[in-house]
């Protein structure tokens, strides 16, 4: 009676645990789709924004990668979701929404910088969730979408860091009117330095022959005297 009771009490204890169990991993999967979600959403409504407000055909540019590449990955997360019955959420966080109205306030050089270090920050954050999961994900399907995505936002994240640093130094020009500048920067400063170089040469020499010269007198004059 003892053994059929505490076998009793065993099965039960390893059913909860492994409900138990269940729950928190079905509790992590949603966690992590839904924060997907709401990253992706953030990233595709702020690079429309940029594709309408901004000047800068790098920064467009950018701004239609992301459109184009979330989209797709939005749409792989839906169905990867649904298979699953997990519910999308349907609008981004607080502190995306904040990011939007403050941009939606910008224009100019001003988006551009301020727009470009969001995608910087998303992204770093985007790509640390993507790779915990591939990682150490229990969900073989999240696991491997996980994974695929991880070198396409690391991609993203080289190019917006780059892009930020640039329009950070160029005051917003583009790339090619930042590199120009720079070319006729550097070409000034060589021609400023071989105007030196030659100028300082030439006074060496009339120095040197300056000093000759006198020398050569000095030398006649001393001899004639003698």
């Amino acid at each position: 009676m003892k053994r059929t009771i505490t076998r009793t009490v065993v099965l039960a204890a390893a059913l909860v645990f492994s409900v138990s169990l269940m729950t928190m991993r079905a509790q992590l999967a949603d966690d992590f789709v839904g924060d997907l979600a709401r990253g992706n959403m953030a990233e595709i409504s702020l690079s429309q924004m940029a594709l309408q407000r901004s000047q800068n055909e790098s920064v467009k540019q950018f701004a239609q990668m992301m459109v184009t590449d979330h989209t797709a990955a939005g749409t792989e997360l839906q169905t990867l979701a649904t298979s699953k019955s997990i519910t999308l959420p349907t609008a981004t966080d607080q502190k995306h929404q904040s990011a939007m109205t403050k941009l939606g306030g910008e224009s100019g050089a001003a988006f551009d910088r301020d727009y470009m270090k969001q995608m910087v920050n998303d992204h770093e954050k985007t790509l640390s969730l993507l790779q915990k999961q591939a990682e150490k994900g229990t969900d073989a399907d999240l696991k491997a979408f996980a994974a695929k995505m991880v070198p396409i936002v690391q991609g993203h994240l080289t190019a917006a860091r780059n892009l930020s640093a640039t329009l950070g130094n160029s005051g917003g020009n583009s790339t090619a009117a930042s590199t120009g500048n720079s070319g006729m920067n550097m070409n000034s400063t060589r021609n400023s330095n071989s105007n030196t170089r030659k100028s300082g040469n030439s006074n060496s020499n009339r120095k040197t022959n300056a000093n000759g010269g006198n020398t050569n007198g000095n030398s006649n004059g001393n001899s004639n005297r003698e």
